[in-house]
């Protein structure tokens, strides 16, 4: 058919990204961000793949998005920071803080940076102490000693306040941080300043809360002000109206229990920290034991040969070699422990993946099988050639309770240019099992370990988990037949 106009291909593409976020797709996000046709949107959407990954707690894969977005626009504020922030988050924490250096050397007034600087300066000062089997002793003599790291994450946070009065994220920090430290050194070294910064503090939590209301993190801010400065009943009121409007996100309530059991872990103000910690504990209690979204224990994704065609030169999948194979599948899915709190996801051509899906099914698995094109050309390319019995497979697999079967056409979009469907049909699969987290994936292939026939092989997925620290357990054909 004729070809969309670029203003028409870049609303196709806005309305699938769209979807993709609706429907809390994150692997379709990626390999949409990679299509996107222009420049523009491929940064925006590698910026907002990478915070969807941060929020999840994915910081290796979300820090690969925000350097594919800064390949994009290398200058970008926001990206920038971010980067900073997935750098600590996985622990490289002098890389982020030269990083962010760098950016406050850029940007000397941008008081948003200079907040991430400082949580990760905190970051560093609590993991001083914070040791396995530490005695009480252990760690208040561990927090002296490194006082300085907690004076430098005072300064930052204490800065990024004064450029802007309005944020009370890093004047809160500064707060807390400050009365920790006069509670550990036994001296306030900052007497003359610590009222107007209270003050400071509360005003900009007044405003943020007559702007927002309904929003939970001006609230927890407020609930942990009183806990430094309020009676009992005010703190407990407090982290009630905040946790009233905390929707049942575990990572806002969790994120504030931290900051709370930091103050209890030093013996600060034990009754008011106390009943803070009351009202989250409860909180975060109701939903645990609410039903929530499904997630699974472990991804299987599967990559491997399909049954020779008839008029194949070299031999690779014989038909005769099934058995063989299906009973090799089946024991490492058993050695694996693979079984219903589990997701599968491979394609659906005859050979490898239908006798993956068939073992998964068997096994109780939930399955995603994912295919390059609509199912009529799928069917011919990649199944009937081998027979009607390996059709009626496909069939089988397809209309079982526990399958979905998705077209990459209908949810990502028709072919690309220069890029085989089946190399995007591997991408797609890949992106999809390791936004679930890298470290849950199971990577089974069949395959007799060379390149492949065709670009986005099983040799590059392959690869890329291996890249990931995924797991990668491979059936070897060779030694197979």
């Amino acid at each position: 058919g004729p070809q969309p106009s670029d203003r028409e291909a870049q609303e196709i593409w806005e309305r699938r990204m769209e979807r993709a976020r609706r429907l809390g797709r994150l692997g379709d996000i990626l390999l949409l961000a990679e299509e996107a046709p222009v420049w523009e949107l491929r940064f925006a959407a590698h910026r907002s793949a990478g915070n969807a990954l941060l929020n999840r707690g994915h910081f290796t894969l979300a820090l690969e998005q925000y350097e594919k977005a800064l390949r994009n626009n290398p200058a970008d504020i926001e990206c920038r920071r971010q980067k900073g922030v997935a750098l600590g988050r996985l622990k490289r924490r002098g890389e982020a803080k030269e990083w962010l250096k760098n950016l406050i050397e850029d940007h000397p007034d941008d008081a948003h940076t200079l907040g991430v600087l400082g949580r990760i300066e905190k970051e560093e000062w609590i993991e001083a102490w914070r040791k396995e089997g530490n005695t009480p002793e252990q760690v208040r003599r561990d927090a002296d000693a490194s006082v300085d790291l907690l004076r430098g994450a005072i300064k930052s946070y204490l800065s990024g306040f004064q450029l802007d009065p309005g944020d009370y994220y890093p004047g809160i920090n500064a707060l807390t941080m400050l009365r920790l430290l006069a509670h550990l050194t036994g001296s306030d070294e900052f007497p003359e300043g610590r009222s107007l910064l209270e003050g400071g503090v509360r005003w900009a939590i007044h405003c943020a809360l007559k702007r927002e209301p309904e929003n939970y993190w001006p609230r927890a801010t407020l609930g942990e002000f009183e806990a430094l400065t309020g009676d009992q009943g005010r703190v407990a009121d407090a982290w009630q109206k905040a946790v009233a409007v905390a929707k049942q996100d575990w990572f806002a309530l969790d994120s504030s229990q931290q900051q709370l059991l930091l103050l209890k872990d030093f013996g600060f103000r034990p009754t008011e920290i106390e009943a803070a910690l009351r009202v989250l504990a409860h909180a975060l209690q109701e939903i645990d034991a609410s039903p929530t979204v499904w997630k699974p224990r472990q991804v299987f994704l599967f990559s491997g040969h399909m049954i020779d065609r008839p008029d194949r030169f070299e031999p690779r999948f014989p038909q005769d070699r099934e058995d063989i194979a299906a009973a090799s599948i089946a024991a490492k899915l058993d050695t694996l422990g693979a079984g219903s709190e589990d997701l599968a996801l491979c394609g659906g051509a005859c050979g490898g993946d239908l006798l993956f899906a068939e073992a998964c099914l068997q096994r109780g698995l939930r399955l995603e099988v994912r295919i390059p094109s609509d199912e009529a050309t799928f069917l011919k390319n990649s199944v009937n050639y081998a027979g009607s019995i390996w059709r009626d497979r496909f069939y089988a697999v397809k209309d079982h309770p526990n399958t979905s079967l998705l077209t990459l056409p209908e949810e990502i979009g028709a072919e690309i240019e220069g890029k085989s469907p089946y190399a995007r049909n591997n991408e797609w699969m890949l992106y999809t099992a390791l936004t679930w987290g890298p470290e849950k994936v199971r990577f089974v292939c069949l395959w007799d370990g060379k390149e492949g026939d065709n670009p986005g092989g099983t040799k590059d997925m392959h690869d890329t988990v291996l890249a990931h620290s995924g797991r990668v357990h491979a059936i070897n054909t060779t030694q197979l037949w």
